[in-house]
């Protein structure tokens, strides 16, 4: 006979308080029933913690006061007659007197009248009451006793939701007294339903809990007694603790052998999935491969065992993180594949089996190779699978995956969009009685709650995200060993509402789940690093809000332990060493600081950026920590840190190129969150160079670190001579892949496109990325192998000064940097000299409140509309390129930030120029490279404007004193410069584009006049007009010619800055098509059209417009203008323009496209009234040679 080991009484409502607990013995102010209650409590748990009756006696005696002190009305009076009748019978228990059981069940029963139903305390009163009875029951044998038992446990688990911590208790009970009347009346629906309640309260109590050997007791006794009963043999195998007694059984010749082998391994497996026993693990890894061993090659069931041994070895890669076993999963799972043909059935199974692995490896390892390999599987499991297959919603499922991974890595929006439509479809196709309901609902919301922490647009993501992770928290049992992830994915998205709704009711309820998760998941379980990390991290952000020292020390507890558990070589050991860091920085500067605190923060820091396998990006950050701290607390370090602070950020420099991957599209790099965080990272590392006197290595940096975007683009198409004649096939296979990823880069098609109703075309679009994605693994791997080879280790690498020092050739060169805790410029000149100006007048604060009164005023103005399409607006002078100003210039405003921005910068500037540069009857040259928010504001055009023109003469400004030009970077300067010889008939080549009436556009007639004017002056020269400038026609043009000039309308896409573009007659002539151009020819490039030198104020350090993009396909100079042009003056500034540039031409040498623009301005200026309209002369710039 089984012993059953009976009811469990509900101990953590056994006896009742709401009230706080005072921390002395000093409440005298507290009604007598309150204070009797509180000395109950206490005595109870003094019982509980020691088995001290004398305990129990105290407890019971205050209880009984209290009950007396109490009026039969008031709320609380029902706890504490419960609590008294708890206490009888725990007495009971322990003395065996009869009275104390019938006093406890009169009081329990006392009790429960007065509690109604829907009173969150009446199912553990009933399950009190119920515990007391089945005592009796025991005692005196009574049926109606267990009847009564039985009826009340079966209303407290009616009444109690599945979520709720002690529903495990009333479903044992319940079973047990079922159970026990089957014993009793031999009624087999009574066993029946024993087991059904059985099975649900083991399924529901965690590995953790020490009611789960009991829970598991009585299951495996309900089932050894229906076995008897009835003879079923699944029965008797659970009676045995679920031991597959088949492979015992079966000889070894036996055919069947690997097939019992196999299926007991799989149960084996699945106990461990739902248990976490590594025994069984153990078991099911060891019969998976005697079943491959004994299966012959060529046996039709030899893939799938070579799957499931694969899906073992995963297994315990994931319990133990011993990679041997993750690449034998792999090996395994790329066998079962190759043997299996594209028709069979199982295909699709196999496929997504191998995906996972590799996925799994990249997690591990963050090899990129593996994400691909994984999202290519995944891709053609999906498409090999049919519609209405019940599979389908886990491979849609786990194809997102894959693709919200690369996305998480790369940053590609098309791989975020369409992961999203796939777990949506997944969670559709899933009714919600289904095992895998909850995991598909989690994965859709976690990719909602990501949407929305990126873009901040909708906070209906927000709400659905948490909605969906509800339902799915609901939808599991507690014993479910996946209840731990979806408690702590709940918690992340709390806590990113908390951070929308600012209420700390949010974040609590955030912590209580991550609290929950954690303590669900057993020690040595691989995803208990990760909910540590969540909880750590939870507890940081309560800490910084309302200041509680235990949410800062419990943090750094959980986070230090978060590190010890997670592997070496784990991929998200940086941002779990990061975190770590942080939070000895927040306590380094609290009132609890420690005096190792510096220390610990700093090896954290360390040993995050160093991390090989972890995410670029997240190294990068831990970088910024690391240099922030060292810089702001040198005086703690009493030796001196592994690394120094300069020798930081040249790590930090050195991480940039991986975190921008050639991989994506130019949009895709250009919309990523890197690019933000590397500017920010570039400036303080200026700042600290400067700072220390490193004034060439300033340089250097900054082309490192600002317009990486254009320095990809421009390394593709970095010629090969050199290389080509010492290692031509390397040259040759360099080329064609640099050709590759340059048209994918430039191409809409090169990456996943958002999913469309049907799954079916998914595939074959994911092969475009996944082609592109080859590529940039090929090409760092040539790069790799080139930079070995003799006189090329530098090769593709970012210049050093030296190799700078021509930017300098027709002029000095000003980098100007402006940082929180000072402003310097630095000129470069000569033979490469750099000078450095110290600018103590500007400050970040004053650099970007000047930038923000500026595109105030042009937004007020309209000047700054994103295209002409969008501005109806004429006066009596025609229409303004891309807006109209209707009201006069505000030249007060305009002259006080050119006024600020000669004071601040330009004048001090100007002034060391002109000692290093010699007296010339020609202006000087100044070329200036402007950072952070200098990079919008119009230098070129500063000083001190009087306001009536007639004293012009005292005017200061830099126009009087030097020529201005603009670069991105300084590479940029280093094309050769253009030169002709007098008199020269066949240079240059001019095609004019003009649009006056550009369809879907509002017509810029001027255009025109503006096209014949340059005709004039330029003899050898192609004019399309109108309907014959489409994008094709001026594609060729622009091949075949040397200088191009588009009077029309421009286009600045900020969101897509490679479809920012020019508009002709029958479309748009993006930048991205220009990209994918051979433009052997191209050396100036006049862009009379609107904004298409203004940039991106969220992207300040990477030259996001049209000018630099033109510079970049291989203009030498481009004319540009930062923000909208007037019809009426486009066509003025361009007559004098070419009238000095055809001069230049004549006259022959180097050709000065700076020079005719400064003249064209004086002329322009010279004029009567015009002095003073800045919004009308202003905007027009150069940039280049």
């Amino acid at each position: 006979m089984s012993n059953s080991d009976g009811a469990e009484a509900h101990p953590p409502v056994s006896t009742e308080s709401s009230l706080a607990t005072p921390s002395t013995p000093d409440f005298s102010n507290l009604p007598l029933h309150t204070k009797m209650r509180i000395l109950a409590r206490r005595a109870y748990e003094q019982y509980e913690t020691r088995c001290d009756l004398d305990a129990l006696e105290t407890s019971i005696q205050c209880n009984r006061v209290a009950m007396g002190a109490t009026e039969d009305n008031h709320p609380e009076k029902a706890a504490i007659v419960n609590n008294l009748g708890v206490a009888l019978s725990t007495r009971f228990k322990c003395v065996g007197e009869r009275q104390d059981l019938e006093e406890a069940i009169s009081l329990q029963q006392l009790a429960n009248a007065l509690t109604p139903d829907d009173s969150p305390d009446k199912p553990s009163r009933l399950s009190n009451l119920a515990v007391s009875i089945i005592s009796r029951f025991e005692r005196e044998g009574r049926a109606e006793d267990l009847e009564e038992a039985i009826g009340m446990w079966t209303h407290a688990v009616e009444l109690i939701p599945d979520s709720h911590v002690h529903k495990p208790t009333l479903l044992n009970n319940l079973g047990s007294s079922h159970q026990t009347q089957f014993e009793q009346l031999g009624k087999l629906k009574d066993l029946e339903s024993a087991i059904v309640l059985h099975a649900r309260a083991v399924e529901l109590t965690p590995d953790s809990r020490p009611e789960k050997p009991s829970r598991l007791s009585n299951l495996g006794n309900s089932h050894h007694t229906r076995f008897g009963q009835l003879g079923k043999l699944e029965d008797l195998e659970s009676a045995i603790a679920l031991h597959a007694r088949a492979v015992d059984l079966t000889p070894d010749g036996h055919p069947d052998k690997p097939s019992r082998l196999n299926n007991s391994g799989n149960s084996h497996l699945t106990r461990f999935e739902q248990l976490g026993k590594l025994e069984d693990l153990e078991s099911a890894i060891a019969l998976h491969a005697r079943a491959v061993e004994l299966t012959p090659d060529g046996h039709l069931d030899k893939p799938s065992r070579l799957n499931n041994s694969g899906n073992s070895l995963k297994r315990r890669f994931e319990q133990l993180g011993k990679l041997k076993d993750l690449e034998s999963a792999i090996a395994l799972h790329a066998r079962a594949v190759e043997l299996t043909p594209d028709g069979h059935p199982d295909k699709p199974s196999l496929l997504n089996n191998s995906g996972g692995s590799h996925q799994t490896r990249f997690e591990q390892l963050g090899k990129l190779e593996d994400l691909e390999s994984a999202i290519a599987l995944c891709a053609r499991a999906v498409e090999l699978t049919p519609d209405g297959h019940p599979d389908k919603p886990s491979r849609l499922n786990n194809f997102g995956n894959s693709l919200q991974t690369r996305f998480e890595r790369l940053g590609l929006l098309e791989d975020f969009e369409s992961a999203i439509k796939l777990f949506t479809r997944a969670a559709e196709l899933t009714p919600d009685g289904h095992p895998n309901k909850p995991a598909w609902l989690n994965n859709l919301a976690s990719s909602l709650s990501d949407r929305y922490e990126r873009t901040h647009r909708d906070l209906k993501d927000l709400e659905k995200a948490i909605a969906h992770q509800s339902r799915a928290v609901d939808l599991t049992p507690d014993g479910h060993p996946d209840k731990p992830t979806l408690l702590s994915n709940l918690g992340n998205m709390l806590q990113t509402k908390f951070k929308q709704s600012g209420s700390l009711d949010d974040l609590d309820q955030a912590i209580t789940h991550q609290t929950s998760a954690v303590s669900l998941t057993p020690e040595g379980h691989p995803d208990k690093p990760g909910w540590l990390h969540n909880l750590s991290n939870s507890l940081h952000t309560r800490f910084n809000e309302a200041g509680n020292a235990s949410d800062l020390e419990g943090a750094i507890k959980y986070s230090t332990r978060s590190v010890e558990l997670l592997p070496k070589n784990h991929a998200d050991r940086a941002s779990r060493l990061r975190l770590l860091g942080l939070l000895f920085d927040t306590r380094l500067r609290s009132s609890n600081s420690q005096a190792d605190d510096a220390t610990h923060a700093m090896d954290a820091f360390l040993e995050a950026m160093q991390h090989q396998n972890s995410h670029p990006l997240e190294r990068l950050r831990a970088c910024g920590q690391y240099t922030n701290l060292l810089s702001e607390f040198p005086h703690l370090f009493t030796t001196p840190p592994r690394l120094s602070l300069l020798d930081g950020y040249k790590y930090a420099l050195g991480l940039i190129p991986r975190c921008i991957w050639l991989g994506n599209n130019v949009r895709g790099r250009y919309t990523s969150k890197e690019l933000p965080i590397i500017g920010a990272v570039i400036n303080n590392a200026v700042t600290a160079a400067i700072s220390a006197g490193e004034y060439g290595l300033v340089l250097e940096w900054l082309e490192t670190g600002r317009a990486v975007v254009w320095s990809q683009v421009l390394q593709l198409r970095t010629p090969l001579d050199d290389l080509r004649q010492l290692h031509p096939q390397l040259a040759d296979d360099l080329y064609h892949v640099s050709q590759a990823l340059q048209h994918a880069a430039s191409s809409p098609s090169s990456s996943l496109s958002p999913l469309t109703e049907s799954c079916k075309t998914q595939p074959s679009l994911e092969g475009q990325a996944q082609s592109s994605h080859t590529y940039a693994l090929e090409y760092e791997k040539l790069i790799t192998q080139i930079r070995e080879l003799d006189g090329f280790k530098d090769f593709l690498l970012p210049k050093t000064l030296s190799q700078l020092t021509d930017a300098c050739v027709s002029g000095p060169v000003v980098v100007i940097n402006v940082h929180e805790s000072r402003s310097d410029a630095l000129i470069l000149h000569g033979a490469g000299n750099v000078v450095h100006v110290p600018l103590p007048d500007l400050s970040l604060f004053r650099a970007t409140d000047v930038q923000n009164q500026l595109w105030d005023l042009l937004r007020a103005k309209r000047f700054l509309s994103r295209s002409r399409c969008e501005m109806p607006h004429r006066d009596e002078h025609g229409e303004d390129r891309g807006g109209r100003v209707t009201a006069m210039d505000p030249p007060d405003m305009m002259r006080k930030i050119l006024a600020d921005l000669w004071n601040w910068m330009v004048k001090p500037i100007i002034d060391v120029v002109c000692t290093l540069v010699p007296p010339s009857t020609t202006l000087p040259h100044i070329t200036w490279c402007p950072t952070g928010p200098l990079a919008f504001l119009p230098l070129h055009a500063a000083g001190i404007y009087p306001k009536h023109e007639s004293t012009n003469a005292h005017s200061q400004t830099i126009m009087d004193v030097a020529v201005s030009s603009y670069t991105p970077t300084l590479e940029a300067l280093l094309k050769p410069r253009t030169k002709v010889t007098a008199g020269d008939t066949e240079y240059p080549k001019a095609l004019v584009v003009s649009q006056p009436a550009t369809p879907n556009c509002d017509p810029i007639p001027n255009t025109r006049t503006e096209a014949e004017n340059i005709t004039s002056l330029i003899g050898q020269s192609t004019h399309l007009d109108d309907t014959g400038g489409t994008v094709q026609a001026v594609l060729e043009g622009m091949a075949t010619h040397d200088w191009v000039h588009l009077a029309c309308h421009g286009v600045q896409n900020r969101a897509d800055p490679m479809n920012s573009a020019f508009a002709l007659y029958d479309g748009r002539l993006t930048l991205s098509m220009l990209m994918s151009q051979h433009l052997p020819n191209a050396d100036l490039a006049v862009l009379s059209a609107c904004q298409t030198a203004t940039g991106d104020e969220k992207l300040s350090e990477e030259a996001v417009h049209l000018a630099a993009g033109m510079l970049n396909v291989g203009y030498k100079s481009v004319i540009g203008t930062m923000w909208s042009i007037s019809d009426y003056i486009a066509p003025e500034v361009m007559k004098e323009f070419y009238t000095v540039m055809a001069e230049q031409v004549k006259a022959g040498g180097e050709l000065q496209p700076a020079y005719a623009l400064h003249e064209a301005m004086k002329a322009l200026r010279s004029k009567p009234g015009r002095m003073n309209e800045f919004l009308r002369w202003v905007p027009f710039v150069h940039f280049g040679l």
